[in-house]
């Protein structure tokens, strides 16, 4: 099933809905084929606002500290500190939220949801039908992710509070969403999705709003060639033990060198 709900309904949001619908009925066969994962039961996409979006990241980055809190045996500055993240985390996403692409959110159950804002996608060229396909299987990759580990590894945790760009379940979750799109947007479209053009107008986006991922996109780059090469080496099926068995996620030094994470995967 794909839900696709509109925050505000206008006619070029509900236009956005349709082609949403579209593209992912057909994205989810590829995606499913090239991963060796099934998709969730319930693929669901948000067309927000920005304060739509900041409500919804809030309330899930409360959600997210309260697990990853849960047991701890506190300090009083960090029982303070997960107080004041939700706030400061919405206050984020209000300031940098339209220099976004997309946000994956999971609910208290871990299922997944991804939060489009359609300004931003029209700001950042992503309406552009070949661009738009190529962005929600990528989206659609994060969910299967979720909806393959339970969400206990995507989304990433958020405490102890990490930058983005160094939290090696992001770095890994984006590195194996770009392979999965790398190898189904062209089962979808007939032809790749080049996006030098896209990055480098991301670039300008982040550089104009100071976000925090900027400088990022190495890294992810070097964690997509680790996907590429891990599963070139062993096939989908053995790779994908990663979501499925404790202590199989990459370290930040394993994503440089596939082969001795290779060597720990099981048989």
């Amino acid at each position: 099933m794909i839900n696709v709900y509109v925050q505000h309904e206008t006619a070029r949001s509900e236009e956005l809905a349709e082609q949403v619908q579209d593209i992912l009925a057909q994205a989810i066969p590829a995606v499913e084929k090239v991963t060796g994962m099934p998709a969730p039961d319930t693929v669901t996409v948000e067309l927000v606002d920005i304060e739509g979006l900041a409500t919804a990241w809030s309330a899930f980055i409360r959600r997210q500290v309260e697990r990853d809190t849960a047991g701890l045996d506190l300090t009083e500055w960090q029982r303070k500190s997960v107080i004041a993240l939700p706030r400061a985390e919405r206050w984020t996403a209000l300031k940098f939220g339209m220099g976004t692409e997309h946000t994956l959110i999971a609910n208290s159950v871990g299922r997944p949801s991804t939060l489009l804002i359609p300004e931003a996608l029209e700001q950042q060229g992503l309406t552009d039908p070949d661009q738009l396909c190529e962005l929600l299987v990528r989206a659609l990759a994060e969910q299967v992710q979720v909806a393959a580990c339970d969400g206990t590894l995507v989304p990433g945790p958020v405490w102890p509070k990490t930058r983005a760009a160094r939290n090696v379940n992001t770095l890994f979750s984006h590195g194996h969403a770009q392979w999965t799109s790398n190898q189904a947007t062209p089962l979808i479209l007939g032809h790749p999705v080049d996006r030098d053009d896209r990055r480098s107008q991301q670039n300008f986006f982040q550089k104009v709003l100071y976000l925090p991922e900027f400088g990022a996109a190495g890294q992810e780059a070097r964690a997509t060639a680790f996907v590429d090469q891990a599963i070139a080496a062993v096939g989908t099926d053995r790779f994908n033990h990663v979501w499925t068995v404790d202590g199989l996620l990459p370290t930040l030094d394993e994503l440089r060198q596939p082969v001795s994470w290779i060597r720990r995967l099981p048989a």
